[in-house]
């Protein structure tokens, strides 16, 4: 990346614009590529073993010709054992446009914010908020050696189903 680039996104990310938000849409499609290369092969729930790491669960909510919707996961167990999704991410791909958003900004969820149409300033700094978040946690993952390819992955189905739903 060059220094005028890089002077650029700085600015960007430290003043919120939608530019810069549009710009870490990116690099998390750059980094699900690396994270998920065999995107279009692999079954729609598994998971990624490393050692001395997490498994990291990975769920296909929906594929269609433009947009992929994940649910990436670890799994903790609660007081009574039960095994609850954290932080239970949802994001969705765009394939045309090489761009992928966390779904976490909504009225219940990952990252709540109320919507409202006067003041969009919450939802926005949510979307800003939650997109980092995913971006280091990717970065993360990743450098702890995780990937989803049709070589290393444990294809047995994770504990929580998703359905697909049908494209419109």
């Amino acid at each position: 990346m060059n220094v005028v680039k890089r002077n650029q996104l700085k600015y960007a990310t430290a003043h919120r614009s939608f530019a810069g938000l549009m710009d870490v849409y990116e690099r998390n499609y750059h980094l699900l590529g690396q994270l998920l290369p065999d995107l279009d092969k692999l079954p729609d729930s598994l998971v990624s073993k490393v050692p001395d790491s997490l498994d990291l669960h990975l769920d296909i909510i929906e594929r269609c010709k433009y947009t992929t919707t994940v649910l990436l996961t670890y799994y903790f167990p609660d007081k009574n054992g039960v095994k609850v999704a954290d932080p239970g991410l949802t994001i969705k791909l765009y394939h045309d446009t090489h761009q992928a958003e966390a779904l976490a900004c909504m009225k219940t969820g990952f990252m709540s914010v109320e919507h409202s149409n006067t003041n969009r300033e919450p939802y926005m700094d949510c979307r800003w908020e939650s997109n980092m978040f995913v971006e280091k946690w990717l970065r993360f993952s990743l450098q702890q050696g995780h990937h989803f390819t049709l070589d290393n992955i444990d294809n047995t189905s994770s504990e929580h189903h998703s359905s697909l739903t049908e494209c419109i």
